[in-house]
């Protein structure tokens, strides 16, 4: 009798599904699709792996379950369930998503550098006039908070616009080739001073919480635009509205808020200069990322049957 591996993705195209039933089937595993978000109890109760995103309040329950390959790179919604996750190995996404995110952040900068929005304002109006002056990446301080493969990629695209970046990351280590100046996270003070931009790339843990409250934001040099594409928690949202609407702050590119939903009544989706959009970034959207996430389930799955080390293993402690 085969082992069982229960799926269930957002991604799962005929194409994908062929793919990985024949992977698994190849290496002894049967797998048992589920419609994404409709995941139950039966459904996990004689199953041994998990590919996708299982419901927490599912995770005491699975008892065969051994490994669980998340379809994000972001597992900070077990935290919680981290007491019943012991025995069982969790591996995420990382290394999926750093392209599509870092799109994102190249074409939600520019935007905000070059006066985008003001110019789509206008467009509905129908009016035609130069709204005066703009920024370039060329020449600019970007100093990007967190270093991963969305921090990596990010940093990758635009020190070759003309950018000086600057790193800062959790442990000491060498520079990468991809940043100009490397910091460590007790510096962070010192990496966002003089900075044009501060792009936030941060994992969801409690070390991130309001890491950018009004204090370090209002530290941040006159002008300087803000993003956001790692965790909501990261940043204090009203003190950024009031940054924004006070001055100080050029610009804001948040794609994560806290909440989720970001609320209606919020006064940050009217705040000059704040470019918001609801946690697409890094989505399943685009294909390339939804085969990468394959790649990285049918890998780990030639490992799992090998007995071979799994790749991107997290741990729930840490939050990532």
């Amino acid at each position: 009798m085969n082992r069982k591996i229960t799926a269930a993705v957002a991604f799962d195209t005929p194409e994908r599904r062929v793919r990985i039933d024949a992977s698994a089937q190849k290496l002894g595993f049967e797998v048992h699709w589920v419609e994404n978000g409709k995941v139950t109890a039966e459904d996990v109760q004689d199953c041994e792996i998990f590919f996708g995103m299982l419901p927490p309040e599912l995770l005491r329950q699975a008892k065969s379950l051994k490994w669980l390959q998340c379809s994000f790179a972001g597992v900070d919604c077990y935290a919680d369930q981290a007491q019943y996750a012991e025995n069982i190995a969790i591996t995420n996404a990382s290394g999926a998503y750093g392209i599509t995110i870092s799109e994102h952040m190249v074409v939600t900068l520019l935007m905000l550098m070059r006066r985008m929005p003001e110019y789509h304002e206008m467009q509905k109006k129908r009016e035609w006039y130069c709204v005066g002056q703009i920024k370039s990446v060329m020449n600019s301080v970007i100093t990007v908070v967190g270093v991963g493969d969305i921090g990596s990629n990010f940093a990758k695209r635009v020190l070759p616009m003309g950018a000086f970046v600057r790193g800062v990351r959790r442990t000491e280590g060498p520079k990468p080739d991809f940043v100009d100046e490397i910091y460590t996270v007790d510096r962070l003070d010192e990496a966002i001073t003089g900075a044009d931009v501060v792009a936030l790339c941060l994992p969801g843990t409690g070390e991130t919480r309001r890491l950018f409250d009004h204090e370090r934001m209002l530290k941040m040099k006159p002008g300087a635009i803000l993003m956001n594409v790692g965790r909501g928690n990261a940043v204090d949202l009203l003190a950024l509205d009031e940054l924004l609407r006070s001055g100080h702050l050029g610009g804001a590119a948040i794609d994560v808020t806290e909440p989720e939903p970001l609320p209606p009544e919020h006064p940050l989706w009217t705040a000059p200069h704040a470019l918001i959009t609801p946690h697409i970034s890094g989505n399943t959207s685009l294909p390339l990322t939804c085969d990468i996430i394959v790649d990285i389930f049918l890998d780990n799955l030639e490992r799992y049957s090998k007995g071979q080390a799994l790749q991107h293993l997290v741990n729930l402690k840490m939050g990532y």
